[in-house]
Order: C-alpha cells, then structure tokens, then sequence
C-alpha cells in the first residue's frame, strides 16, 4: 500500500520541478533564440608611451532573432538604431522554423502548467481520492506520464529543430556569405587594412559572432527537468483511498 506522506512529498518535488519548467519556458517563449554580431574595430598599432591604448569600435550591427521575428540593432559612432521586423514571406525558411519552435515550446508550456494544476489539486485528499475513483490508479498514472512524455519530445524537437536555422538562412537568401549560413555556431576575425586617424595608426579588423542565445540554453535546460519529472510520476504511487480499503474495491 503506498503511503499518503511520501506521495505528498514526491508530489511536493513534481510541483517544484513543474514551477521551475512554466517558469523558464516562459521565458524561453519571450526571449532571444539566436544571434548574429558583425563588429568593424579600430586596433592601435605600435609601441610607446604616445601610442593610443585600446580599441575604438567604427560600428556594430547585430541581428537578434526570437520566435516572434527579427530585431536589427546597429551602432555608429556610438549612435544606435533598433529595428524589429515579424516574420513574414521574406524569410518564409526561417519563418517557418521559429514557428514550428514556437508550437512545440507552447506545448510543453500548456502541458505543463496543466500538470501543475491537477498535481496541485492532488494534495486535498478529497479531491483526489474523487479523481481516483473516476478514473483509477493505473489508468490515471498512465494519463500522467504520457502527458510528461509529449511535454519530453516537444522540448527535445524544440530544441533540435534550432540547428536547422543554417539550412533556413541558406533558403532564405541563396547568395549567402555569412557565417550562420555555413555553421550553426563560430565566430572569426579578419584584417581589413592599416588606416590613420589623427595622427595614429590603426588597424581596421572585423569580427563576426554567431550562434544560440538564452531562449535555446533554457529549453535545453528544461529537458534534465522534464526527465526528472517523468522519474517521479514512476515511482509516485497514490496512497489507496479510505473507501477502496474499507470495501475492498479495486482502482
């Protein structure tokens, strides 16, 4: 017979684990997914104590994507601009792999709060001793992971389905030089030239930085959590109701 005690304390840690994955879905929801920097600096060449230190950055323009769409932000002379563009038939690739993200983010977002709705109410023993008796253990338990294993392989395609965005860009614009068009994730520099201002020499360098940002760590994040809810919803066995004791009935 399982106790009432330990199913409401492993019913406390899936209530816990639950919180935790509304709340960083949530924010994965909202936040960035991948980025893509382009900076031009100024580097001081030479030696001596009249040789200006430190780099001047020319200007910097920076492509923020999220599962709603596309914000430029760019820099020159320290003067910034930002610019946010919702996907459309213009990036019908990339609109289209941000909307399937967003769909299965949202799933496991639903299902997941709607566990930790039913998991909340299975702590007044009244409650769940009606949901037992309507459905039964088995069937019950079986409900339950089976919700938890959807909520796995949504956050698991979600997460996988980002890697994909190389193939997007390369859709999306055919003649395609930029870094995410070739990898999913990297970063290089290149010299442009020695130029000359005010009197001191610079070399002019340019530097590219891509890949994923905290939206794609979170679900990534979240799919440890989901595997570890999956372990409890196992071994939680419900605590058999008083009246099924008293008379026998089997649930």
């Amino acid at each position: 017979m399982a106790d009432g005690g330990r199913f409401k304390q492993l019913n406390f840690c899936a209530v816990l684990v639950l919180l935790a994955m509304v709340g960083v879905l949530i924010a994965a929801a909202a936040i960035d997914w991948y980025g893509y920097s382009n900076t031009y600096d100024l580097e001081p060449l030479g030696t001596g104590a009249s040789v200006v230190t430190g780099s001047i950055e020319v200007n910097k323009t920076e492509l923020v994507y999220t599962l709603s769409g596309r914000t430029t932000n760019t820099e020159v002379n320290g003067i910034e601009n930002n610019k946010f563009e919702e996907w459309d038939s213009s990036f019908s690739s990339t609109r289209d792999l941000f909307a399937l993200i967003q769909a299965f983010v949202l799933i496991a977002l639903i299902l997941s709060f709607i566990l930790l709705f039913i998991f909340v109410l299975l702590f007044a023993d009244a409650v769940r001793n009606k949901i037992l008796f309507m459905a039964g253990m088995t069937p019950l338990r079986f409900f339950y992971f089976a919700i938890v294993f959807v909520i796995i392989v949504s956050l698991v395609i979600a997460f996988m389905a980002l890697v994909g965005i190389t193939d997007a860009f390369s859709d999306d614009f055919p003649v395609c030089n930029m870094g995410p068009c070739k990898r999913f994730r990297d970063s290089n520099t290149a010299s442009l030239g020695q130029q000359t201002v005010n009197g001191q020499d610079y070399l002019l360098e340019r530097t590219e930085s891509w890949g994923p940002k905290a939206g794609w760590f979170c679900v990534l994040a979240i799919i440890p959590l989901s595997i570890l809810l999956a372990f409890i919803v196992v071994i939680n066995k419900f605590p058999i109701p008083i009246d099924s004791m008293s008379t026998g009935e089997a649930l």
